[in-house]
């Protein structure tokens, strides 16, 4: 196969791998453990990966998180996080509250669907880096170290047109 046969299958397999009919979302269905997050899973149109991944870090955290330390161990900034908070919280995955302490500090908890995605969404991520471990042993490091040449330079080649 020619190189620029081989360059489009590799665009061809990237877009795949976007297609609606999603492979993460397929495996969240098989492997949710309740019929409540099976159906908000099937019929959720507008769900990002940011806010699975804030579920996930309210999991690691613990039962209760300040919004500060959620920021803090995020890569959002503080106005798209807490965007995706209040989305999480009017999808009722979340509960924002304030401690009797101090008012001015807002609390997040999980509720227990929230939870159940939080969980799936990191046991999803340990069994990705699994397969991804295995497929990496495969290799030498100097072909990952082309590979990631290659692609390093495909991606500045679309950013410089």
């Amino acid at each position: 196969m020619e190189k620029q046969q081989q360059f489009e299958k590799i665009k061809q397999l990237l877009r795949d791998s976007h297609s609606e009919d999603d492979a993460e979302q397929q495996w969240f269905l098989k492997h949710a453990r309740s019929e409540q997050s099976r159906d908000f899973i099937a019929t959720q149109k507008r769900f990002t990966h940011s806010e699975l991944h804030i579920l996930s870090q309210l999991v690691v955290n613990g039962n209760v998180t300040t919004f500060k330390i959620l920021q803090q161990t995020s890569n959002l900034s503080q106005g798209m996080l807490s965007r995706y908070v209040n989305h999480l919280a009017q999808l009722t995955l979340i509960e924002k509250f304030h401690p009797q302490d101090n008012k001015k500090e807002i609390s997040l908890r999980l509720t227990n669907l929230g939870e159940e995605l939080g969980r799936l969404h990191l046991e999803l991520h340990q069994r990705i880096s699994t397969n991804e471990q295995k497929i990496l042993e495969e290799y030498t490091e100097q072909e990952i170290n082309t590979m990631l040449e290659v692609v390093s330079k495909l991606i500045a080649a679309r950013q410089h047109i």
